[in-house]
């Protein structure tokens, strides 16, 4: 057995091995590190902000609530202090490639206290050179940042839950906010953290709930001036982005084929806001006239079809280091892998209940130890197959399976070792 500070020692090679890849790739490809869609309006929005004091996304001369302000205000402080020419741009890539260094080192902290140094290391390992987490901290998107307060929140809520209390949920409630204001879909995760301190932990319904105000109020709080801002834009409450119409529009099309005999047609508004609620009515017109149509095959769609969507290719949109996504295939599925870890533990604890017999309880199942992960996964999944599903949507849940990927490959090692002693 590898002593302990081995471990740290071999995480550290690893970190610094993958930051000086990105920063090569970084030098060596500059603004040719651009997929020429969100990450262009992404630095336009920052440029605008700066400027104006105003957040726009597709129309410059309109405040919009298409997109959460986390990521356009950090592009924007960085713009302040080295302004947003070249230097500026490169200034953000390489933040963000420090920013993917230290998700590693949350995925490494996850995986050892969830499982095993061992694991920790291999998960680490397996984003630390997985081509696609290397890319992307070269784009201005909101993946970076996001990957990185996700697995933020959900280490800080596994050691909090060791030892809770009150302030370290309110301190949870800032990293809740934060992940939030950069990408909503996480809105919902405290629903998985109590559950996960009620079933693993046995914590008591009581102290569930103060422990939920209280991370709610600091939430509300740090939210407030959004909420206060989208109410004086558009008179109405908009706790979130309204973006929602649009990609939930595409995901109606089946593999998102859009022709002359499916196309939906519907008006643009005064602004984006009204533009977003006609889109709406259109999902409703689209969904209704697809399931009269073939019920079970669009039913299929929306769930198997779009799950494939979501994990069946790399988020590698753009080619570097001449190397093709053909290359970069069979390292993703290595990592896809963890999900037959996931398989495991959840039959594991099945059998674990089912032996308990009558007096078995679900409470304190040991499966309930890997919930939040494994929750999270599932909810997004659900998610982005009620909206939209492609490849960069599954990209920040890679961290987490990743984690299970490395269980599975201690197990697979334990049981070859015992193998070749036989």
């Amino acid at each position: 057995m590898l002593r302990r500070d081995v471990y740290y020692r071999i995480l550290t090679v690893i970190i610094l091995l993958s930051f000086a890849i990105k920063l090569i790739m970084i030098f060596k490809y500059g603004n040719m590190l651009n997929l020429g869609s969100d990450d262009l309006n992404y630095v336009k929005s920052a440029v605008a902000l700066l400027k104006n004091g105003i957040l726009t996304y597709h129309n410059y001369n309109e405040p919009t609530v298409f997109i959460m302000p986390l990521y356009p205000m950090f592009l924007a402080m960085v713009f302040k202090v080295l302004g947003y020419g070249f230097a500026g741009l490169q200034a953000v890539r390489v933040i963000q490639a420090l920013i993917s260094c230290i998700t590693i080192v949350y995925i490494f902290l996850m995986a050892s206290d969830l499982f095993d140094k061992k694991a920790g290391i291999i998960s680490a390992f397996l984003m630390a050179f997985y081509l696609p987490n290397i890319t992307t901290s070269g784009y201005f998107l909101t993946e970076t940042v996001f990957t990185a307060l996700l697995c933020a929140l959900i280490h800080y809520s596994l050691k909090v839950s060791k030892k809770p209390v009150l302030y370290k949920f309110m301190l949870l409630g800032v990293l809740w906010a934060a992940a939030t204001l950069c990408r909503p879909t996480i809105l919902f995760y405290p629903l998985f953290f109590f559950l996960y301190l009620f079933l693993y932990h046995r914590i008591s319904l009581n102290k569930i709930l103060k422990w939920s105000l209280s991370m709610m109020a600091v939430f509300a709080l740090i939210m407030s001036p959004w909420w206060l801002r989208n109410y004086r834009e558009y008179g109405v409450f908009i706790p979130l982005a309204a973006s929602s119409g649009n990609p939930m529009l595409q995901g109606t099309y089946i593999d998102y084929v859009q022709n002359p005999d499916n196309i939906v047609h519907y008006e643009m508004g005064k602004n984006a806001f009204e533009t977003n609620k006609n889109e709406m009515k259109a999902v409703k017109q689209r969904i209704r006239m697809e399931l009269e149509k073939d019920f079970w095959g669009y039913l299929r769609w929306y769930t198997l079809g779009k799950t494939l969507k979501l994990w069946s290719v790399p988020f590698y949109w753009k080619r570097v280091f001449d190397i093709g996504i053909e290359h970069v295939f069979p390292f993703h599925c290595i990592i896809l892998s963890g999900f037959i870890g996931i398989a495991i533990l959840i039959f594991k604890g099945a059998y674990e209940f089912m032996k308990g017999g009558a007096g078995r309880k679900l409470a304190g199942n040991e499966f309930f130890r890997y919930f939040i992960p494994v929750s999270v996964i599932l909810y997004f999944n659900l998610i982005h197959c009620v909206y939209m599903a492609f490849d960069r949507y599954a990209f920040p849940l890679m961290p987490l399976v990743s984690i299970f990927t490395g269980y599975l490959a201690v197990k697979v090692s334990t049981v070859l070792k015992s193998l070749v002693k036989l």
